[in-house]
């Protein structure tokens, strides 16, 4: 039986006003894996022993990994977003890249997408991350407002799939949203089994590890996504890899998380990103790409984000009102519709950073 650690999701469900019965435990025979032997991860080999790991939809990953094959062991980057999503992520390593065991993980950043499988791996592995990861890793990170947006957000999810399976008769349709009930029913009791894991150890700037004749280079570029995002760079290979503090794919920009974000500093820590010698930009979310004028999209995009906002700010407007105020439709050629629908919760987190700067 594995105990219940959020138990504010609980309440969440109430709050929401959907019948949850809780006996104060989880069955550890609750379905976390939903995926009846198919592939939860698909592999594709960017560089010669270095491969780019996604997700397939046969269960929530939710975010990209890369591997590392060296001499005798291999390196991961992101552990993905549940234990049972990186206990599919390590078999299917072991299955379809490498039987080499993984020695080194590094976390990008702390949010439980990225981090959230790092208990799988014990203590004889080095988990890697910025000083700011381990710290947020330490302060209850399971109560933190992304965590618990993120996750309070399933239960409605799963009761509009039943709702939505109840009313169709098409048996292609009900077909799929079964699957897709399966796989959010599994996610929500996946989650249930995390205990958060902090890296065992830290870098404040830069990092250097030289194994089996490969260089990793951990660089942190600045405060952006998070206060802690790290740049894996592989320098031989000219790949970086970027996690969350700067996304996107071959054929379209993307815009990241911003609720945990230094929108003000970002602008200038992409600056810094554009340092590095690399060719190809691997992402937390998205595929791999090598158009590096993306970077002057977002620079641009952040830049007019929090101009806009800290004038509505300045004339007394609140951030909830500020949303529907703010135009960012001259970035629609980069960014398409996104930008008609600016994220509250990115306008929250400036005005909160204003008050730092700025109290009123």
């Amino acid at each position: 039986m594995v105990k219940v650690r959020y138990g504010y999701l609980r309440r969440a469900w109430g709050v929401l006003g959907v019948v949850l019965v809780v006996t104060g435990v989880w069955s550890a025979a609750q379905e976390t894996d939903p995926t009846d032997g198919k592939a939860a991860y698909r592999f594709e080999e960017i560089a010669d022993d270095v491969w780019f790991a996604v997700g397939t939809g046969a269960m929530t990953t939710m975010s990209n990994s890369l591997v590392i094959v060296n001499d005798d062991h291999a390196m991961l980057v992101d552990t993905s977003v549940t234990p049972a999503a990186a206990r599919k992520l390590i078999a299917e390593i072991q299955s379809e890249v490498t039987d080499k065991p993984i020695r080194y993980v590094f976390n990008t950043h702390f949010h439980f997408d990225h981090a959230h499988g790092n208990q799988l791996f014990g203590d004889d592995v080095q988990i890697i991350g910025h000083d700011y990861v381990r710290a947020q890793h330490l302060a209850n990170p399971l109560e933190q407002r992304t965590n618990r947006t993120f996750s309070a957000a399933i239960p409605p999810q799963i009761e509009r799939l039943k709702a939505q399976i109840a009313e169709t008769n098409n048996s292609n349709d009900r077909a799929q949203l079964e699957m897709d009930l399966r796989v959010r029913e599994a996610h929500w009791n996946a989650i249930q089994e995390t205990e958060v894991k902090p890296p065992n150890v830290t870098y404040s700037d830069t990092m250097t590890l030289v194994k089996g004749g490969r260089e990793v280079q951990l660089h942190f570029v600045g405060r952006g996504h998070t206060g802690g995002d790290t740049m894996v760079f592989l320098p031989q290979e000219r790949i970086v890899f970027t996690g969350d503090f700067f996304v996107g794919s071959p054929d379209a920009n993307a815009l990241p998380y911003m609720g945990d974000g230094f929108v003000d500093e970002w602008p200038a820590s992409l600056q810094a990103l554009k340092g590095l010698d690399f060719d190809v930009i691997v992402p937390g979310h998205g595929t791999p790409f090598t158009d590096r004028s993306q970077i002057d999209d977002l620079q641009a995009y952040l830049q007019d984000l929090w101009s806009q906002t800290s004038d509505l700010r300045a004339q007394g407007v609140s951030a909830e009102d500020a949303v529907s105020r703010i135009d960012l439709t001259q970035h629609e050629s980069n960014y398409g519709d996104r930008v008609r629908n600016v994220d509250p919760r990115a306008v929250v987190r400036i005005y909160e950073r204003l008050q730092i700067h700025h109290p009123m």
